[in-house]
């Protein structure tokens, strides 16, 4: 049985990514992994540069948090298997890594960061040049 592993960052732009990654994942028999990245925001820095006392724990639970309501937004075909990973680092990075052992790698077009009018984000244009599977970019109602 094979993995399609989809990029969920939180927003409402992740549900149409996940919605058709779950589609795929029924039809292929697919488990889906469903992968959200965690980091210590910049502004925690210390002066120093160091990163400052900052709850991990509590960052990794709001990520999770941030899945969950995803998923519960989404149309997942009963049969389907999900896994729910939660990676600390940067989005690309952990989608790269995540990309590593997968059939297929989902995003949308867009997630959190700033250039709303972009088709497609600086994390979307490092997973398709560069991730170790194929890529599928689905774009948000608007495009």
């Amino acid at each position: 049985m094979g993995v399609i592993a989809v990029g969920v960052d939180g927003s409402d732009r992740s549900v149409p990514a996940l919605n058709w990654a779950a589609q795929e994942a029924a039809v292929h028999g697919h488990v889906l992994r469903v992968v959200t990245a965690w980091s210590i925001p910049v502004t925690a820095l210390s002066p120093g540069g160091l990163p400052a006392p900052y709850p991990a724990d509590e960052l990794m639970t709001d990520a999770r948090a941030a899945q969950d309501a995803v998923v519960a937004k989404a149309t997942i075909p009963e049969g389907v298997t999900l896994e729910h990973v939660i990676m600390e680092g940067g989005p690309g990075a952990a989608l790269m890594e995540a990309a590593k052992s997968v059939e297929l790698l989902v995003i949308g077009s867009r997630g959190h960061g700033g250039f709303a009018g972009l088709l497609l984000g600086s994390v979307g244009q490092q997973l398709t040049g560069h991730a170790a599977c194929p890529v599928v970019v689905v774009p948000t109602a608007k495009h």
